[in-house]
């Protein structure tokens, strides 16, 4: 810990990549433990349907109560719960230690932004449950909106179906998340967050120190990206309880505990103040 300390305290530029880890400490499912994603959706099991295929834009056109319950479920269950201190820790470094600092995050429950982070400084390369999408994708004037309502539609839980789906209100067709889904042609990129990104990049070059996040390994985004960076001279700090997690970037300093509890030492560490 105090290896990372000494490197955040010499750093002057940072990087968070933040994946499903991060929110998990604060309620938000992984999906990742097919027997935890059974226990939680017993429907979904009696259907044989996994979260793979629900996450696709497929079962939008052949399934749309049972795809669009998988994500009202999935924001009930954001709306119930709040991010842990961690995200405030990373908000308080972001205001009050580095001169340029970005999030890129492949969470798509938005609580970096519902923490208090500034859009300026987040890139949801995944997209998030917040905001709707028509299934035209560009095809469709409407694009994207943000969208915070729930409920959003109805929602049995017992058999895990949906009602009242959301309709786009320029074609008539079928609203989806703006999420980008597994095997996703339709997602419309959020532009904004996109060329916030270059801008750091541009601004800040190769961040002195890039935190990678809760990230399985299992969707390597965000390890391939500190990979890269550390290729090109950024240190790489890993915050995650699962040694697995190093099986693609082999970090500067590997912190085997939760983000919450690594973000909180480090802030203490440095002696910032985040509640």
């Amino acid at each position: 810990m105090n290896k990372a300390v000494d490197i955040i305290c010499g750093s002057r530029s940072c990087l968070f990549l933040t994946s499903a880890g991060m929110s998990a400490e604060s309620g938000i499912p992984t999906f990742r433990d097919k027997e935890g994603y059974w226990r939680n959706f017993p429907a979904y099991k009696n259907l044989n349907l996994e979260a793979v295929e629900l996450a696709n834009p497929r079962s939008f056109k052949t399934r749309p109560a049972h795809a669009w319950a998988f994500y009202e479920w999935r924001r009930r269950n954001a709306r119930e719960n709040k991010p842990h201190e961690g995200y405030s820790v990373i908000n308080s470094l972001i205001d009050n230690h580095f001169e340029n600092s970005f999030i890129h995050t492949t969470n798509t429950d938005g609580f970096h932004m519902i923490s208090g982070t500034s859009a300026d400084h987040v890139y949801e390369i995944h997209g998030s449950i917040w905001r709707l999408q028509c299934m035209a994708g560009l095809g469709c004037s409407y694009t994207y909106e943000e969208n915070d309502d729930v409920p959003l539609c109805g929602l049995d839980c017992e058999s895990m179906t949906a009602s009242n789906l959301p309709v786009c209100p320029k074609c008539g067709g079928l609203l989806r998340p703006n999420v980008l889904m597994f095997g996703d042609f339709d997602y419309v990129e959020h532009a904004y967050q996109y060329n916030n990104f270059r801008d750091f990049l541009e601004r800040a070059g190769i961040p002195d120190v890039t935190l990678l996040i809760g990230s399985s390994g299992s969707v390597p985004t965000n390890d391939y990206l500190a990979l890269r960076l550390q290729a090109s001279g950024s240190r790489i700090i890993t915050i995650n309880p699962d040694e697995s997690s190093l099986k693609v970037c082999k970090p500067d300093v590997f912190i085997q505990t939760g983000a919450k509890e690594a973000l909180a030492a480090i802030a203490d560490g440095l002696g910032i103040k985040y509640h």
